[in-house]
Formats: structure tokens, sequence, C-alpha cells
């Protein structure tokens, strides 16, 4: 269990980012406790790192989908190969997915044009390598993403690819999305009702956007809907840690908040990428549902939240 809790460490303290990476994380280590585990302790062992993979984030509906996906692997498999076989199927659909994201995303991206983003999003990453790959040439406009600065990796990761950067602070977005084409971002979870949420700052650029006609496209695979918003639960906003924005001691006596997501509501967004097309986020969560079916398993996905305190 070493390893696995490892990963849980690893996604709590944010070394694991991006929603789809989290997930992948998430799997690799219940393959670890699969492979680790004596065939009598398997199921137990299971069903605790699930439990602590799921406390470890509030939210990522994306890891909660694999969860969900592993429990219901782990009733209805016959042994521990067609266990790990389940995991394989399941990595393969996010590989899968990955691959549309990127093949429709990177027609949107302008040929000659400027892409602005916030944060780190692996998906975001990849469409724009694809429409490198494509043959396009364009230039991306970094934000730091304050407080832990996840831009720095969506900048090395772009300047490793060829792709030029402009790397900029936060509290410089509205001046530099005049000069911007599309605003594009990942998310981390998308509602019943089409809202998105996503890192800190996200709305505030959507917002920016607006003012300056800049369409925004998000994009993010199925999995990142979830479905307990439509069960009328909340989507959880995560606080973190105080001391990651400025140690307490420099401002004795000030609150100090640090929230990790906020929410863009619909009309500000021009469209979600995902694996099914791009589609107005008005009509993403039915467009799910036609794909997928109403989530046969949402009675599970519930009682996943709720275990990890993420709804009292």
């Amino acid at each position: 269990m070493d390893e696995a809790r490892k990963i849980v460490d690893d996604i709590r303290a944010l070394r694991v980012q991006g929603a789809r990476n989290i997930a992948l994380a998430a799997l690799k280590a219940v393959r670890f406790v699969v492979e680790k585990s004596s065939s009598t302790a398997l199921e137990n062992a299971v069903k605790e790192i699930v439990l602590e993979l799921a406390r470890a984030r509030p939210t990522e509906p994306a890891m909660r989908d694999a969860l969900t996906y592993v429990l219901r692997a782990l009733r209805s498999a016959g042994s521990r190969d067609e266990l790990l076989q389940a995991l394989d199927r399941y990595e393969e659909e996010l590989r899968s997915a990955e691959e549309k994201i990127s093949e429709y995303g990177a027609r949107r991206v302008p040929d000659g044009g400027v892409v602005i983003t916030h944060c780190h999003s692996t998906t975001v990453v990849n469409l724009l390598r694809r429409a490198k790959k494509d043959g396009k040439k364009f230039r991306v406009i970094v934000t730091e993403t304050r407080p832990l600065y996840q831009g720095k990796t969506t900048a090395k990761e772009l300047l490793e690819s060829g792709i030029p950067v402009t790397y900029v602070v936060d509290s410089a977005a509205y001046y530099f999305m005049r000069d911007a084409d599309i605003y594009l971002t990942g998310a981390d979870a998308i509602t019943s009702d089409g809202y998105v949420i996503n890192k800190i700052g996200t709305a505030l650029m959507a917002v920016a956007a607006e003012r300056f006609d800049v369409p925004y496209y998000v994009a993010a695979s199925t999995l990142k809907y979830d479905p307990v918003t439509a069960a009328g639960y909340p989507e959880p906003i995560e606080e973190r840690d105080p001391a990651e924005v400025i140690d307490p001691r420099e401002l004795p006596g000030a609150e100090i908040r640090n929230p990790a997501f906020d929410v863009t509501p619909p009309e500000l967004v021009d469209g979600i990428i995902s694996e099914l097309g791009i589609y107005a986020p008005q009509i993403f969560p039915a467009m799910v549902s036609q794909s997928k079916g109403v989530c046969p398993h949402i009675e599970e996905m519930i009682a996943l939240f709720r275990l990890a305190g993420k709804q009292q």
C-alpha cells in the first residue's frame, strides 16, 4: 500500500495536475493494490484505497467516475486478472477520448492567431500539439496561475513542443485578452446545468473574453460531467491551505482565503470540446446522457461522493 498511498499524497498535494492525469494516477494506485494484495484481502484493500483517493481531492468528478468504475469492476470481475483487464479498458477509453478532443479542438485553433489559456490542462496541451502537427502556426499566452504556478507546467510543455509562448502574471490577463483570438481552458467539472468549474481565475478571464469578443472554449472529456449535480448535490469548491498564498505570520489577524476553483456560467462559454464533438454548455449534459444514457450508476457515485465527506 505504500506505493498507492504515495500517489494519494501526490494527488492531495497537487503534485499530479490535470483531471485526466489525476484519474489515471488513481487507477495506477488501484493497480498497485490489486497486484500486491492477497486474494483474501483484495476486496477490502481496493475499497480502502478507493475511499482514500476519493477523499484526496473534493472537486474531481473524472477521478470519481474512475473510482466508481473500479467498484463496479470489483463486483463483476471473477478474478484478479479480469479486474486488471477492466482497468486496462478504462485507460484505453481515456486515451481514445483524448485523441478525439485533440482532433476536434485543433480545428478551432486559428492559423496565425493567438491562444490564451489559464492553469495547466494536459487536454489543452495535447490539443495545441495536434494543431501544430496539423501545420498551424500560432502563439500561446499562458498565465502564471497563482498561487502554485501551474501555468509554468503549461508553458514548459508547449515550449518543448516548439510552440511560441508568452508568459504573463494573472493580473495581466485582461490586458492581454485583447490580443487573443481564442480563450481555451480545461475543466475540473461540468454541472448538469452547464456551469464550468475550473482553476480560480478562469471565470474572471471569461468575463474579459466576453468584453473583447474572444470566444471561450473548454476542452474536457465527458468524464468531467458530474451527474451527482443532476441529483441536487452542488459541486464543492475546494479551499486549500492559506499558506500557499502567503505565510500567515506576515499578516497577523488577516483572514486569508485560498479557493482552488471558481464557477463560469454557461452564457460565457462558447462551446465544450469533448470526444462527442463541440457543443454549447447548455446542451453538453444532454449530449452526455444521450451518449451514455442517464447515468445508471448515479446512486453509486452519490454514495462515494458522500463517503468521501464532500457532502454532509
